[in-house]
């Protein structure tokens, strides 16, 4: 992933490289999202460490765009095994809506702006999500934006990277 969108400004970053998302996970019986979901968030939040009072404050205007290829493969293969054997949870279907890897942190974070997710590896989604990016910062859809980059690396890892963005003409 191209490390900054042009004309923006990094407030905030974090990379996690996991062996296994799930040990990121805080399922509970009544609230369930797939380990890369949780993953995510937990990127999300290291990176908002330094500027978490100021997207508060601004979380009707602050926006999540994640890219994934992969998504929330881990629970659809899991739910599709299960399926003749047993039951499936409808919080299971849920969870596994590749969604939920922005929806996730979006609804930890309370951020009300826009939201998307592009399915496809990072490298191949970035040039459409600076273009997303773009304009909804210079349309005024968002005063800040939150980029995240899931992708399989060697070894069955999974790379998380998050970036908290604003304009280059930001107040800072």
């Amino acid at each position: 992933m191209t490390p900054v969108p042009p004309g923006t400004r990094v407030l905030g970053s974090a990379t996690l490289v996991a062996e296994d998302p799930a040990a990121y996970a805080r399922n509970k019986p009544s609230f369930y999202a797939d380990p890369a979901a949780w993953l995510v968030a937990e990127t999300v939040d290291r990176a908002l460490t330094d500027c978490a009072a100021r997207v508060r404050d601004a979380a009707d205007d602050t926006a999540i765009l994640v890219m994934s290829a992969t998504g929330s493969e881990r629970t659809m293969r899991r739910i599709a095994g299960a399926v003749p054997r047993s039951r499936v949870s409808p919080l299971r279907f849920a969870g596994a809506n590749p969604g939920v890897l922005a929806g996730l942190p979006a609804l930890r974070h309370g951020l009300r702006g826009p939201s998307l997710l592009l399915a496809a590896h990072p490298d191949t989604a970035a040039p459409v999500a600076f273009t997303v990016i773009d304009g909804w910062l210079a349309d005024g859809h968002a005063r800040y934006v939150i980029l995240v980059g899931l992708q399989t690396t060697s070894g069955d890892r999974e790379l998380c990277r998050s970036l908290v963005l604003t304009s280059a003409g930001e107040d800072r």
